[in-house]
């Protein structure tokens, strides 16, 4: 189901959605699920304005990163090159290497403006 979504749902969004079709499961089910599918690295997972854990499914070895619509939720990928360079840059002016870096952006979609 979260390969279909282009928006973060939380496991109770899940739950809800599985029940809409008659296939009832528990919520432990799915929070093991999105830890399984976590791990693998199939998806990413952000915490909402509630405060939530919330879950998309990304390509694998795929690095991107998220713009997300204030409006409606939904979530496009962007790709990160420029993030690499700045990451190269950190290295060679400082000596630090990063291992990773998150990054989101907010706004508006086109079709919610």
């Amino acid at each position: 189901m979260l390969h279909r979504q282009r928006r973060f749902l939380t496991a109770g969004d899940i739950q809800h959605e599985l029940n809409g079709v008659d296939a009832k499961v528990a919520l432990s089910t799915i929070y093991r699920t999105l830890e399984h599918l976590k791990s693998r690295g199939d998806i990413a997972t952000r915490i909402d304005d509630a405060g939530e854990a919330a879950y998309i499914y990304c390509e694998p070895d795929h690095h991107h990163h998220h713009a997300i619509c204030r409006k409606c939720g939904r979530v496009d990928d962007v790709d990160c090159t420029t993030m690499e360079q700045f990451a190269h840059s950190v290295l060679a002016s400082s000596g630090f290497a990063l291992d990773g870096h998150d990054m989101e952006f907010t706004g508006t979609c086109a079709t919610c403006r």
